[in-house]
């Protein structure tokens, strides 16, 4: 029976996914995940350009793990070329109290119902072949995810004083046909394609010990939707990490890994609003620390914000909404092995502020 308490890596940029999330302003401004504009990738030299004037549609990377960044409104056809190089740095939080973790119990042995503030920074942006995402999460559990405290008479980690803390990174970088060969590559509902290759690293100070290292790359198609993206990418992740509770170094298969992410813009009567985020499946990687076969995972994270800058008359700087998180077989671990705590369901409150 496996025993591990704590995470294994996914997932999202990206942010993005959170895709990644990933992984990547929304409103009308130029988001992360992987998608490209026409010939080239969508985006703007001026993150905060007046709302007055229309964008197109952008970004072509794909955040699995962490945040999503932003997109722009679609223009009449010739009337505006985009920029090669942009560029959209901004801050995050967001917090929920229903996040359970594989092996994390209470004392009584019931699955541990963990509350987690998560600090983030992203920045996106466009280059002269396609566009990255890059994402740092800083995520710090309640105590019911403890860290890691002095080792008993047995050799395991007793909990610590205070709450676990994790540090997880995605980074993306797309290369855009359109881009590269200067010329459009849309054909039907696809708006571009390309290349994406991206890493996922992360490290944790509970008993578990994770040292996440991750590798993803795979063909990307940017399809074509107004006021927004919508990319998906399929290709294969490799992934190595450390199991404290068996003290080993776990090298997994090379995996199938889909991911996708998105951002729509829209109103409802004065409000301005985004819909983002991210969805990433994993398929099984071999077995775990424990000796465990790992099963496919699922991790989606989607945000509802709105442009609350604008009412400040700053629009695309300031965003508050709500958010979700859905995880199931976190890590790839099969519910049987860890009943109650391989699946997370949690609404969250999120604000960002761009730069």
């Amino acid at each position: 029976m496996k025993k591990t308490i704590a995470i294994r890596t996914p997932l999202l940029s990206v942010a993005v996914l959170s895709c990644f999330a990933g992984a990547a302003h929304a409103a009308d401004t130029s988001q992360t995940a992987e998608g490209a504009a026409q010939p080239a990738q969508v985006a703007q030299t001026d993150s905060k350009a007046s709302s007055a004037t229309p964008i197109p549609a952008a970004a072509p990377l794909t955040l699995s793990q962490a945040s999503t960044v932003t997109a722009p409104l679609s223009p009449p056809p010739g009337l505006y070329t985009p920029p090669t190089s942009w560029n959209d740095t901004y801050i995050g939080y967001r917090v929920g109290t229903n996040f359970y973790y594989p092996g994390v119990r209470t004392e009584a042995g019931a699955p541990a119902k963990i509350t987690q503030n998560i600090g983030y920074l992203t920045t996106t942006g466009g280059f002269k072949f396609g566009s990255y995402a890059f994402n740092v999460d800083y995520l710090v559990s309640s105590m019911a995810n403890p860290e890691a405290g002095p080792t008993n008479q047995y050799g395991y980690p007793t909990p610590g004083s205070g709450g676990a803390q994790e540090l997880y990174s995605v980074g993306r970088v797309s290369f855009s046909a359109g881009k590269i060969f200067g010329r459009p590559f849309s054909y039907g509902f696809m708006r571009d394609f390309g290349l994406t290759v991206g890493y996922e690293f992360g490290t944790k100070n509970d008993a578990f010990a994770q040292r996440a290292r991750m590798v993803v790359v795979g063909p990307t198609i940017d399809l074509a939707i107004p006021n927004g993206f919508w990319n998906i990418t399929l290709g294969v992740r490799t992934e190595s990490n450390h199991d404290g509770i068996t003290n080993v170094e776990v090298h997994f298969n090379p995996a199938v890994h889909l991911e996708s992410s998105w951002l729509y813009n829209f109103r409802i009567g004065p409000v301005p609003l985004v819909f983002k985020g991210f969805a990433s499946v994993t398929g099984p990687k071999g077995k775990d620390g424990a000796g465990v076969e790992t099963t496919t995972e699922f991790l989606t994270r989607a945000y509802l914000l709105a442009d609350v800058g604008s009412f400040a008359g700053h629009p695309r700087t300031a965003y508050m909404g709500l958010g979700y998180e859905y995880w199931h077989n976190m890590y790839g671990t099969p519910a049987s092995e860890q009943p109650g705590t391989t699946q997370t369901s949690v609404p969250m409150f999120v604000a960002e502020i761009h730069f």
